[in-house]
């Protein structure tokens, strides 16, 4: 046992618990002693585990015709076994792993039908565009397909729907407020960070990614589960939607934002076929998060740490925004009143926060004093350009000195069989945040994060034991609002973030309010590890349910440990030679203005490959 905080502080009044480590399984492909790879010679016919983002200034996928390339949405296997030939004798004492580009494998696809995101071909035959050099534990050579069961039956399918419109996704990385190397959770550096920094390493060529690529939330309807589920060959079929949902009508400066309607309703077609969500959450959970109308839901009932919360009727802010103000006002007093057993001071003008659901960064959070600020800021948020939100949120004000940000991974929010009751799970890690000004418009402004440390000292005035008190008690409220996440979904999400507001009251004491429920594909805020922790969790849940049929008893999801197998983090990727350089002269990145692709010879590709761990 130890006294250090999730973040590795100590603390000298709470006691935090680590999980225990847990071994590893083998990686399938991997879980035999070392054989030398084999020669292969020019011209002959092979298969070729591709990776859509191994380069990701290349972004090209095989479909299964000309069709499915050219109208949106678009559809094709971005990563799995593919058809190629030999370009080159290949010698395995030559080969360096580290050395890719110069020693690997060197092979030219020959699948007949080669896309982009924006629905224009290669041509295969063009010795330039469709040559690479790969690592010998892609390639299997034909007649040997019963060494690689994948070929016919992937251990697991993604469907991944993501942007694929003309104005690429804004990945946001800078700044206090960005999101760092993984980019935002719409954008290509996101999305590569689950399939070549988790996925790949940890499954190898035993999975595959049905791509679909889509302009606008019109293309959201075109798509049933139906149609899709036929299309995953895997054991086990996993929908992830990489896209932000959102109550404003499609627009050209705003890519990746789509009719929150259209996807939930696109979601819940594939889950009806079978595929289970696992990025961000199963729909109805989702909506719940997405909208924010848990803070109604809870926000009577002191248990749950939330403050008072109405929803005011669009309706009623379009025919007069100052009586729906004055309604709401009385509303979150009359709630105020019931949940706290003392009636506010009316005397004193109320203040407080309106804002939006399916929103993120406070971007759509307006804070005010007073009627008339309230009704001005009910007119600014149900009146945006394009809107067709159906009500405005209004909350009761809460003085508060920082942030905390409480992620929760893997949870254990079972049983205990020996005492009969709960058990108490411990946050994975704790971050420190805080808006420090709100501008003329009301708005809150100038994110920072803190150290632990630093948070002690500059909002705290030095008093550790009340910060220490603040972690206990949004531990102890995060673990009530888990049980609430339990009432909306019976599988509990492999992660979620929760957001406290924190304020001193006295030596060694802090008061802690519920501030949101962050769903998957939230900023991880400076957290190094976040990416590989959250997710090795993600990846860990696809394997939660049990697959069935011939060969499924060498599953992942047959492994002993209740939560599935345990897929170890890989390390960050640094210095070992990223990219795989195709000689296709394809991606986004080398097209023309007009988006035709450009043709070159690239130089052999550059080293990729790096042994996972055992």
């Amino acid at each position: 046992m130890s006294n250090a905080m999730p973040n590795g502080e100590a603390s000298s009044t709470q006691v935090y618990v680590p999980p225990p480590e847990i071994a590893p399984a083998p990686l399938a492909y991997d879980s035999t002693p070392y054989q030398p790879f084999p020669r292969y010679s020019q011209g002959e016919k092979v298969y070729v585990f591709y990776r859509f983002q191994q380069n990701p200034e290349e972004l090209w996928f095989p479909t299964a015709n000309a069709l499915s390339g050219i109208c949106a949405p678009r559809i094709g296997y971005s990563d799995g076994w593919t058809t190629a030939e030999l370009v080159e004798d290949f010698d395995p004492d030559k080969f360096n792993e580290y050395r890719i580009r110069d020693t690997g494998v060197l092979v030219r696809y020959t699948h007949p039908h080669w896309y982009n995101r924006r629905g224009y071909a290669i041509d295969p035959s063009d010795p330039n565009m469709s040559v690479e050099s790969v690592h010998p534990l892609q390639i299997c050579r034909v007649g040997e397909e019963h060494k690689h069961p994948s070929l016919h039956q992937p251990d697991i399918s993604f469907a991944v729907v993501r942007w694929g419109g003309e104005t690429m996704c804004d990945e946001v990385k800078e700044g206090h407020g960005g999101w760092g190397r993984t980019g935002s959770a719409v954008s290509d550096p996101y999305i590569k960070v689950i399939f070549e920094e988790t996925v790949w390493p940890q499954l190898g060529p035993t999975y595959e990614v049905l791509s679909i690529f889509i302009r606008s939330s019109d293309d959201l309807l075109k798509l049933s589960g139906a149609t899709i589920a036929p299309l995953l060959k895997g054991r086990h079929k996993v929908g992830m939607y990489f896209l932000w949902p959102v109550v404003f009508h499609d627009n050209s400066v705003s890519p990746g934002y789509v009719n929150s309607w259209n996807l939930l309703q696109m979601m819940a077609s594939f889950e009806g076929a079978g595929i289970t969500t696992r990025f961000p959450h199963h729909s109805h959970l989702y909506k719940l998060l997405l909208s924010k109308d848990w803070c109604c839901y809870l926000g009577w009932d002191t248990r749950m740490g939330t403050p008072p919360t109405t929803k005011v009727p669009r309706a009623l802010i379009a025919n007069s925004p100052d009586k729906a103000a004055h309604q709401a006002i009385a509303a979150i007093q009359r709630i105020s009143l019931f949940r706290n057993g003392f009636a506010p001071n009316l005397d004193v003008p109320q203040k407080g926060i309106a804002k939006l659901g399916y929103s993120w960064e406070a971007s759509d959070v307006r804070c005010f004093e007073g009627p008339r600020q309230l009704a001005t800021a009910l007119k600014d948020l149900a009146e945006q350009p394009a809107s067709f939100v159906e009500g405005v949120l209004v909350q009761e004000w809460v003085n508060f000195d920082i942030e905390i940000r409480l992620f929760w991974v893997d949870p254990d929010v079972g049983i205990d069989p020996g005492t009969k009751t709960l058990r108490k799970p411990n946050p994975s890690k704790i971050l420190y945040t805080a808006f420090n000004t709100i501008d003329h418009e009301q708005r809150m402004r100038d994110f920072e994060r803190f150290s632990r440390v630093d948070a002690i000292a500059r909002c705290f005035g030095g008093d550790e034991p009340a910060m220490a008190d603040a972690e206990r008690k949004a531990t102890e409220l995060g673990r009530n609002l888990l049980m609430f996440i339990n009432a909306e979904c019976s599988e509990p999400p492999p992660v979620l973030r929760m957001d406290f507001m924190i304020k001193r009251t006295g030596p060694g004491q802090a008061t802690v309010t519920t501030g949101e429920l962050t769903e998957l594909g939230g900023c991880f805020l400076g957290w190094p590890e976040g990416p590989e922790v959250i997710w090795g969790a993600v990846l860990r849940s696809c394997f939660r349910e049990q697959c069935y049929g011939i060969g499924s008893e060498n599953c992942r999801c047959r492994s002993p440990h209740p939560k599935g197998p345990f897929l170890k983090p890989r390390p960050r990727w640094e210095g070992k030679g990223k990219g795989k350089g195709k000689g296709k002269g394809k991606g986004d990145h080398g097209a023309s203005s007009e988006g035709q692709p450009k043709a070159h010879l690239a130089p052999k590709p550059k080293p990729t490959w790096q042994k996972p761990p055992h």
